[in-house]
């Protein structure tokens, strides 16, 4: 099953590497089907691991992880996951 998300928010994930393979449930094992353990004020998801290294939207924030990738940060707000 794939997630549906707003084109205009496909189109603010232009630096994405995966060819939104986050798109489609179960499929990208090392990108942003991370875990992730909460989100803070400016859009961000907090990862619960490091599995999106190599990601130009993921960033290390001293011990924490973040991910500022819209998509995925859509998909978080929409479905949970």
């Amino acid at each position: 099953m794939a997630y549906s998300i707003a084109p205009e928010t496909i189109a603010k994930t232009s630096l994405c590497q995966r060819e939104f393979a986050c798109l489609q449930q179960g499929s990208c094992e090392n990108c942003a089907q991370c875990e992730i353990v909460g989100e803070n004020a400016i859009n961000a998801l907090y990862l619960g691991n490091r599995k999106s290294s190599g990601c130009p939207y993921y960033f290390d924030f001293g011990s924490a992880y973040l991910c500022t990738c819209p998509t995925r940060y859509a998909i978080y707000k929409r479905y949970g996951s």
